[in-house]
């Protein structure tokens, strides 16, 4: 299946999510408008239907209520031109809650969206997905406030990716060259750096986490914290790495990598 195409039953969590965040209700137009925001749909999906204002996208999501997919799975409930969120839908959000959040704030690609979605989705025999939060790692004091066992899964591939990364002792920014060390000098500033996720990274609770790190270290890229700032910057027009280092080169003072 083509991963540049949204489908109905990928497009059911992150509408359960947005129905939670109003108070468990949405009406059909509105979904449309928030589900777009999120998601950032591209390609054919923003194609507009002959003879319609409607893009594929907007048409993909007036079938969930056309086709009665929210009420197949029980998750959710069409009336009077609002759809409600179920007790079954808030448990199917909730068991989906980390590795969701890690998606929809991470300004991953539309395509990493939808095919991993299809993944979670397709999880028929419920086995738990774990997902790794560089924002843990960040931000350490919420390690209190946060699943342990999230934190330190996410600190174990930093580490890896901290040392696969280092050369010669150091490790420097992939787009701006910035080094810590270099910088800030070996007793603050030595083999620190944040790791950006190119694309999406989670496990699933029986799978061994090592071979996990190894696969996972070439969808990342360590990043100074201002790069990384920049990149997030706005989560609704995320910024392209190869764009971002085309502007540094162009406006910043800019070494670039050996």
């Amino acid at each position: 299946m083509s991963t540049d195409r949204i489908t109905e039953t990928e497009l059911i969590l992150p509408s359960l999510y947005l129905m939670s965040l109003n108070y468990g209700t949405i009406s059909t137009s509105e979904l449309i408008q928030k589900l777009r925001d999120v998601m950032k749909p591209t390609g054919e999906d923003v194609a507009i239907l002959h003879g319609r204002n409607d893009d594929k996208f907007s048409q993909k999501v007036r079938n969930l209520v056309a086709h009665r997919t929210f009420e197949r799975f029980d998750y959710a409930k069409y009336d009077n031109g609002y759809i409600s969120i179920t007790e079954a839908g808030k448990c199917h959000l909730k068991s989906n809650k980390d590795i969701l959040k890690y998606l929809l704030v991470n300004d991953f690609t539309y395509p990493d969206l939808t095919s991993n979605l299809q993944k979670i989705e397709a999880n028929n025999d419920k086995r738990k997905i774990e997902a790794f939060d560089e924002n843990e790692i960040i931000h350490e004091g919420r390690k209190k406030l946060s699943e342990t066992a999230t934190y330190e899964r996410s600190k174990l591939l930093r580490e890896y990716a901290i040392k696969y990364y280092t050369k010669n002792g150091k490790i420097s920014c992939h787009c701006c060259s910035f080094n810590f060390e270099d910088f800030y000098g070996s007793e603050i500033g030595k083999g620190f750096i944040e790791i950006h996720h190119t694309k999406p990274i989670f496990k699933y609770e029986d799978e061994d986490l090592e071979n996990i790190l190894k696969d996972a270290v070439k969808n990342l890229i360590p990043v100074c914290s201002n790069c990384h700032r920049m990149i997030h910057r706005n989560w609704n027009k995320p910024i392209e790495i190869k764009y971002l280092i085309e502007n540094i080169e162009s406006n910043g003072n800019y070494n670039k990598p050996n």
